[in-house]
């Protein structure tokens, strides 16, 4: 299965980058996007075009991502990078001072991936977070909160994504490590691998971090959780393996939300459950704010939830309308308010 998923991508990824390659001037989409990001309505001619002069052999190789280099007419660098990310490539628009040798924005031309986990990427909270980064250091994905210059905190749901767009973005940096500065830098991925190594990522630990906008509020833990009102609710599950019976215990989601802030329940109009394995449902504040309607359940059948590595002290969230339970959202860690 993860065979035919390679060779699937690495199919669309020809027939895409087809198009993001090439030597010519930048196309419309590209165009408007490095002139979002410059503040300028320069024409394509206005970008003297030097990718036969940056990308040499050597570098095609380390820096495959990288598709097209221009010169602006103030003298900056424009990229065309284009990673790969769940789905297949994602073009990106990348431009770096020629003076201060710093990132001035990036942005996103075009791209394979659900809408679902990736809407987040066009928002300026999220591309903002690639501006004022020196080319000296590449650029790091975290996944809670950024503690040095060269940290990007992830998008919560696409972490395969992000990860693409920090790897286009670091293909860049390194190409002007080189050409600028005449040092061996060293090559970066252009395709994410979809395996990860045991314990990378996110972890449960009994703390539930609430997210907007891709800033913290705060986390509450489970230890806090479990003094609100607590609840018990008996329900049924369907799935293809059969009916099961399910007695929780909890609290009502929003309960666990005011504990941080009671306010954050009329400032936002949707939250996200996230759980450790990035699966995201997608839940009104209405919903929420309903009598009996949406839980946040750490006991099932008196029994404390497992987390994913087998362990007690883990919390789901439960739609009791939902008698399929496609809406719950296991092994949570985060919650993200909209």
């Amino acid at each position: 299965m993860l065979f035919r998923k390679i060779a699937l991508v690495l199919g669309l990824s020809l027939i895409f980058l087809t198009g993001c390659a090439g030597t010519s001037q930048p196309n419309e989409a590209e165009l408007r996007a490095f002139n979002k990001i410059l503040a300028q309505d320069y024409s394509r001619e206005d970008y003297g075009v030097i990718t036969r002069e940056v990308m040499n052999g050597e570098r095609e190789k380390k820096f495959k991502a990288v598709q097209k280099v221009f010169a602006t007419p103030s003298g900056d660098y424009a990229f065309i990078t284009c990673p790969v990310g769940y789905n297949g490539p994602i073009e990106l628009a990348v431009v770096i001072d020629g003076k201060s040798h710093t990132t001035l924005g990036m942005r996103i031309v075009e791209h394979m991936e659900s809408e679902d986990y990736v809407r987040d990427m066009h928002n300026s909270w999220f591309t903002d977070r690639f501006k004022g980064k020196s080319i000296a250091r590449y650029l790091e994905q975290v996944h809670l909160e950024a503690q040095r210059d060269n940290e990007i905190i992830i998008i919560t749901g696409a972490t395969v994504s992000t990860e693409a767009i920090v790897n286009g973005v670091n293909a860049c940096l390194g190409v002007l490590q080189e050409y600028e500065w005449g040092k061996t830098a060293p090559a970066v991925s252009y395709m994410v691998k979809f395996e990860k190594a045991e314990g990378d990522g996110p972890q449960e630990n009994g703390t539930l971090a609430i997210r907007a906008y891709g800033s913290i509020l705060g986390e509450i833990t489970l230890d806090e959780i479990r003094q609100l009102p607590r609840v018990k609710r008996t329900m049924s599950i369907h799935s293809s393996t059969g009916t099961t019976t399910h007695q929780f215990t909890g609290t009502l989601l929003a309960h666990a939300i005011s504990l941080l802030d009671p306010d954050l329940l009329t400032q936002y109009s949707q939250v996200m459950p996230v759980g450790v394995d990035d699966y995201i449902s997608n839940i009104s504040m209405e919903e929420v704010l309903a009598e009996n309607s949406v839980f946040l359940m750490y006991e099932d059948n008196g029994q404390p939830l497992l987390t994913k590595e087998g362990q007690a002290g883990a919390m789901r969230v439960v739609v009791i309308d939902d008698v399929f339970g496609q809406r719950f959202t296991n092994y949570m860690i985060e919650i993200v308010l909209e």
